[in-house]
């Protein structure tokens, strides 16, 4: 009778090790649908777990059954490849990119703060909580799993039979079925050995053995020199967090940004702007900001390797060409709390991060700082009347996930006392924790008051400097949906029409809406057409009829 209990019959046994199959299954389910851009439950069944089962098998057959201790550290494995997998599909769903340890895995504590400052602290800690003991759980159940497993392999007759019909499982599952993919996949070992070969790549490019960049960092570069064609006008480059086209060629978000687009364009062209807009690819999607930014001051398509190298490099970058130009060049960075190593290599004579730019009043999103205060800050400091020749580049935040909550916007002049005024039970009310189910509303929002701050803040600025307004790349693909092109929206203005006319001759459009349809460039091209567009005086040309021209010094 005891024997009856100790060895599991051959019907028990077989259905423990269908069951443990079955459940190791469903650790490897989530698969990245290369065709359509996103992540996806597999189809096809993996032979991970059958190839799992087969060495618990022979382990029993050779007597040496895995101990608690190793089953514990082997479900400790399972769960890290299983995650290592999702995160390489979820990867290409939001940044359209695939997974490398060796630059992502710095990011995780931002991504944990990220969701904490989002959530708050009792309500992030508490889900973080929850994520490791549920992490915990699920280690313990695949550990209970391979218990099961091993406790029906112990009989010889079973572990011998087992292997026997894994082993011919695994051979016609490897076979192509009606000449196409074979039964069964290897995802997780793909995806292991692919992060392996990401792994040692990323190491011999940083460290010198693998030179496949070297041919863009000795790229040839213009000499330094004057740039006439700007007439010491100030320069401003912005850049719009997460404005992507999608703004405008997705119904959903175009209904509310194409009117505020409209509303935008009106408004400068009161205040005596002239207005080009055009489509530019960015080196990045979904995140990656850095890239964006780094690709048009060096006039490089950078990726984050690229980015690496390059801060030790010789390359002249934007703002070095203009202060060789007489410029001052200064930037403004509210999402960064210090600047980070390679921050020198840029060539900025001062850089403003958030603590600079004194602001008080109650954060909003991930970063804190209104783009509205920013701007307000940035004519009140660095853009005082009575400046010398001044290069800018100002980077607004507001519209960065998880984009809520979205800042009010203020009446002009009122920005040094942004938002104290508010009630306590109103900002409650703004201060809502976002809803990571639906952040496309906030993301419109937040969109839509950009546009807003940005044509106030134009319409009010004195003098005739050339602004240049882009995203730096598409929203996360939650957002942004499958298969979006890599194209932000560039907008270029100015009361000099003449700083504007290199851009229209370059194909940009007139107005705040670009062109739909047509080549439009990299990011990288930006830097050597600028050079080259105002690297001599200014040609004159006849007004076009009807348009008002501002005729400078």
């Amino acid at each position: 009778m005891r024997a009856m209990f100790r060895r599991p019959a051959p019907l028990g046994a077989a259905l423990a090790l269908l069951l443990s199959v079955a459940l190791l299954s469903l650790l490897f389910l989530p698969a990245k649908d290369e065709e359509n851009l996103r992540l996806v439950l597999a189809g096809r069944p993996e032979a991970e777990p059958l190839l799992l089962v087969a060495a618990l098998a022979a382990l029993a057959l050779a007597g040496r059954p895995l101990r608690p201790v190793w089953r514990w550290l082997l479900a400790l494995l399972l769960c890290i490849a299983a995650l290592l997998q999702f995160a390489d599909a979820a990867m290409l769903g939001i940044f359209d990119r695939d997974l490398n340890l060796y630059l992502d895995l710095p990011h995780v504590p931002s991504l944990l703060g990220l969701f904490w400052d989002a959530a708050g602290p009792w309500r992030g800690g508490a889900e973080i909580a929850a994520a490791a003991l549920g992490a915990v759980a699920i280690i313990a159940a695949i550990a209970a799993v391979l218990g099961l497993a091993q406790r029906a392999l112990a009989p010889r007759r079973h572990a011998t039979a087992c292997l026997a019909i894994v082993l011919v499982a695994l051979a016609l599952g490897s076979l192509p079925v009606r000449g196409r993919e074979s039964l069964l996949a290897a995802r997780t070992s793909m995806a292991l050995g692919d992060q392996a070969a990401r792994l040692y790549r990323s190491w011999a490019v940083i460290s010198g053995h693998d030179q496949r960049y070297a041919g863009a960092l000795a790229a040839p570069q213009p000499p330094l020199g004057l740039l006439p064609g700007l007439k010491q006008r100030d320069v401003y480059i912005v850049f719009f967090e997460s404005y992507g086209t999608v703004v405008l060629d997705d119904p959903r978000y175009a209904a509310a940004v194409l009117p505020a687009l409209s509303d935008f364009a009106a408004t400068v062209g009161a205040a005596g702007y002239r207005l080009a807009s055009s489509r530019i690819v960015s080196p990045t999607f979904g995140g990656g900001s850095w890239l964006a930014h780094g690709s048009i001051a060096a006039g490089v398509r950078l990726d984050p390797l690229l980015a690496r190298l390059i801060a030790t490099s010789a390359r002249r970058t934007l703002p070095r060409y203009m202060s060789a130009a007489g410029y001052r060049s200064v930037e403004i960075m509210p999402g960064l709390k210090t600047p980070p190593p390679e921050n020198g290599f840029w060539g900025f004579d001062k850089s403003d991060m958030a603590a600079d730019l004194g602001y008080e009043g109650p954060p909003f999103g991930w970063f804190g700082v209104p783009d509205q205060y920013t701007l307000a800050h940035f004519d009140a400091t660095e853009a005082a009347p009575g400046h010398a020749p001044l290069f800018a580049q100002i980077v607004l935040v507001s519209s960065h996930t998880p984009f809520a909550p979205v800042p009010p916007y203020v009446a002009d002049g009122q920005e040094g006392e942004l938002y104290r005024g508010i009630a306590p039970s109103e900002w409650a009310r703004i201060y809502a924790p976002p809803d990571w189910s639906r952040l496309d509303q906030p993301y419109l929002a937040s969109v839509v008051y950009d546009l807003k701050t940005l044509g106030a803040w134009l319409a009010r600025r004195p003098g005739d400097a050339l602004v240049i307004i882009l995203g730096d790349h598409q929203p996360p693909g939650f957002i942004a949906g499958d298969k979006q092109p890599w194209t932000v929206p560039i907008h270029v203005l100015s009361r000099d029409a003449d700083l504007v006319r290199p851009f229209e001759a370059a194909g940009y459009a007139e107005g705040a809406v670009p062109p739909s349809a047509g080549s439009f460039k990299g990011m990288e091209t930006f830097l050597g057409d600028f050079l080259a567009a105002f690297s001599h005086p200014p040609t004159r040309v006849a007004a076009r009829p009807g348009t008002p021209e501002h005729v400078s010094d």
